[in-house]
């Protein structure tokens, strides 16, 4: 009986968090656009956006 609650309980769990992530989205600063995750990388120590192809010292993504 408790294995069956905790499965149920579980699945409930990946259910909420799958449709929580879905919601978000991100959105570059500088280009404008809205994608499903952070266009930036990391090289040499700074942020490169791959949508201006440049670098930058702060993440130009915002969550929604």
């Amino acid at each position: 009986m408790n294995k069956a609650i905790l499965r149920v309980g579980l699945a409930l769990a990946v259910l909420a968090s799958a449709a929580f992530g879905a919601g978000q989205k991100t959105t570059c600063r500088i280009a404008g656009k809205t994608m499903d995750k952070c266009c930036c990388e990391m090289k040499s120590g700074k942020f490169y956006c791959k949508l201006t192809k440049k670098t930058y010292d702060q993440c130009c993504c915002d969550m929604k």
